[in-house]
């Protein structure tokens, strides 16, 4: 979810500007040339075939990124699903006997430790595959104690899990689950692994050198010499002509990288504070609290020059 629809103009075009403006040299050499009487060995011919494949091997490569991003996001809405019913697991298949208001809260804070604790897992990963500190993000849901070790963990979010899984056994060895019921939560807890597990693979396994390196660099010669194939043919339009061809080609290759991380804190990237800011309201909510945050309907990205 990215706040409004549109992009700036001029942060695209300041984005590719010194490559415009080497196209710019270049036709406006290439027009000159000509003026002057040299005749330039070129024809438009080859042009056109690497023109069309190298849209070709940009569409592809976008594909592949765009599905990258795609499954990120079908990741996170496992996530907030898999959220909610771990949180109506742990409020409704636990109880304790007798039924003592002594009993009772103690149960309540259970439940309350355990939500909470799944709201800091939430932000951990999030904090994970951006790659940023998560401790003020986890510090009101997790006892001091507990975020202490937790800062000496490799893996914040799985170690969260694996705490996750000892308290929900304690409560079974304190009768507060039965042996069918403790399995049903272990899946739900196992399927928050994978979704994590499924998370990590795609931050930890970047797009392939060849897709990064050849795409970048075919484009780029591909834009240079563009003008020498066009200037016998359109005289002066050459320049505009070339800067408006080069362009698209940059903003096509430019998708693809931008589309590569989809966990980025770019403009382009998933708008992981609001799904976790869902995730928080959603369980805040089935805990019973009547005050909770509001919903964030969209994220505001800085501007698109400084996100690559």
């Amino acid at each position: 979810m990215v706040l409004g629809d549109k992009l700036s103009w001029p942060a695209v075009l300041r984005l590719h500007a010194f490559w415009l403006s080497v196209v710019f040299v270049v036709a406006f050499t290439a027009r000159l040339l000509i003026y002057l009487g040299v005749k330039l060995p070129f024809t438009p011919v080859p042009l056109q075939i690497a023109g069309v494949s190298l849209a070709i091997f940009l569409a592809f490569r976008n594909s592949a990124s765009y599905d990258r991003w795609w499954e990120g996001r079908k990741l996170w809405g496992g996530l907030v699903n898999s959220s909610r019913a771990f949180a109506r697991q742990i409020t409704t298949l636990t109880w304790a006997e007798p039924s003592t208001p002594a009993a009772r809260a103690e149960l309540e804070a259970f439940h309350r430790e355990t939500v909470f604790r799944h709201i800091a897992f939430v932000y951990a990963l999030k904090d994970q595959l951006r790659g940023v500190e998560p401790k003020s993000d986890l510090a009101p849901w997790l006892p001091a104690a507990e975020l202490a070790h937790l800062s000496t963990q490799k893996n914040g979010a799985a170690y969260l899990i694996q705490c996750q899984g000892r308290h929900v056994t304690e409560a079974a060895r304190r009768g507060w689950l039965t042996d069918v019921r403790l399995d049903t939560i272990d899946r739900t807890l196992s399927e928050l692994i994978a979704l994590q597990g499924g998370c990590e693979r795609i931050k930890n396994t970047p797009m392939p050198t060849a897709y990064r390196f050849f795409t970048h660099r075919f484009t780029r010669i591909f834009i240079v010499a563009l003008p020498f194939g066009l200037v016998e043919h359109l005289g002066f339009a050459t320049i505009g002509a070339s800067m408006v061809l080069a362009f698209v080609f940059l903003v096509l290759e430019t998708i693809g990288r931008l589309l590569e991380d989809p966990f980025s804190m770019g403009q382009n990237g998933l708008a992981l504070n609001a799904l976790c800011r869902t995730i928080e309201v959603n369980l805040l909510q089935q805990l019973g609290h009547l005050e909770v945050p509001s919903l964030m309907v969209a994220e505001h990205r800085g501007p698109v020059d400084v996100l690559m």
